[in-house]
């Protein structure tokens, strides 16, 4: 077979290089939200705030620390866009493919939460590793001693600290994280697509950009939670017997939260992360629309 008839391998690396396009563009918000998430952590009233907003983050981590600052964890953010969205989308259309679903014959709503799930799940195994050393690396100004500086140094201190398993550290709450945002937008952008195009007829990138809005404020209610936990699991101290010294689980991180920030303290970094979702989801569909539209191009022989 031509390589671009091999559908499963095409859609995880035209997803997964469409995703780093993505993330390229977005790295910036990401970075707020994950130091949004962070500060004021287990302190009454959500303790003191560095930064009062998304606009008011991004211009003090530019002043301070510079491009480099804004994007910083890039590097580990891309592997974990790659591996994670090729994962997601990969698994999804194989799925789909082997269920007999086509744009002719298409799936329930439920169903494709389902298969968005599952292709989620095996996402979440994958690429938990590079959630960790990004959130590390994004959490703290360089100027904090324990900063890890680069992928080479987060890799290695984890794998020092806590071992081959300190990889998969938080995996209980990124991968129900990564199954609820891909069971959210693989089924509502699916949906949304198709709606769109049959109340107003708009089609091509119009369709796409609207579709992928939609999608976005669903994935981020669904994932905000486990999201938030997630980072907060990843970015504690490790004792010395390789295990977090603050939080034993997510259901912890939300309960010592919630006890000393309030319920709101939950969806610290919420607006953030749509204002990153958002634009990334956007662009995911779209640069994967254009490489789908390149790659038909190639011949087959």
């Amino acid at each position: 077979l031509a390589w671009r008839d091999q559908s499963a391998a095409m859609d995880f690396a035209l997803s997964g290089a469409a995703a780093v396009c993505a993330i390229c563009c977005t790295n910036p918000v990401d970075v707020v939200k994950t130091r949004l998430q962070l500060q004021g952590e287990l302190q009454a009233g959500g303790g003191g705030r560095m930064y009062r907003g998304v606009g008011d983050a991004l211009i003090k981590i530019a002043r301070s620390e510079g491009v480099r600052g804004l994007q910083r964890g890039l590097p580990a953010a891309s592997l974990l866009q790659f591996s994670n969205v090729g994962c997601r989308f990969g698994g999804y259309g194989f799925l789909k493919a082997q269920l007999g679903i086509t744009s002719e014959t298409a799936a329930g709503w439920v169903q494709t939460v389902a298969l968005g799930a599952c292709s989620g799940l095996l996402a979440g195994l994958v690429s938990n590793p590079f959630f960790l050393m990004k959130t590390r690396m994004q959490a703290v100004a360089p100027s904090d001693a324990c900063q890890l500086v680069s992928l080479r140094s987060a890799f290695l201190e984890i794998g020092r600290q806590s071992g081959i398993v300190g990889y998969w550290r938080g995996i209980t709450a990124f991968a129900p994280r990564v199954m609820a945002a891909s069971a959210m937008q693989m089924s509502t952008y699916d949906a949304a697509k198709v709606k769109i195009v049959s109340v107003t007829g708009i089609t091509g990138r119009p369709s796409h950009f609207a579709a992928s809005l939609t999608a976005g404020v669903a994935v981020v209610l669904a994932m905000q939670p486990f999201d938030f936990a997630a980072v907060r699991l990843m970015n504690q101290k490790v004792g010395a017997d390789g295990k977090g010294v603050t939080y034993s689980s997510p259901v912890d991180v939300i309960r010592k939260t919630i006890r000393t920030e309030g319920p709101l303290g939950v969806y610290k970094g919420g607006l953030a992360n749509y204002l990153r979702f958002g634009p990334y989801c956007c662009l995911v569909f779209l640069f994967l629309e254009e490489f789908k539209s390149l790659a038909a191009t190639v011949p087959r022989d």
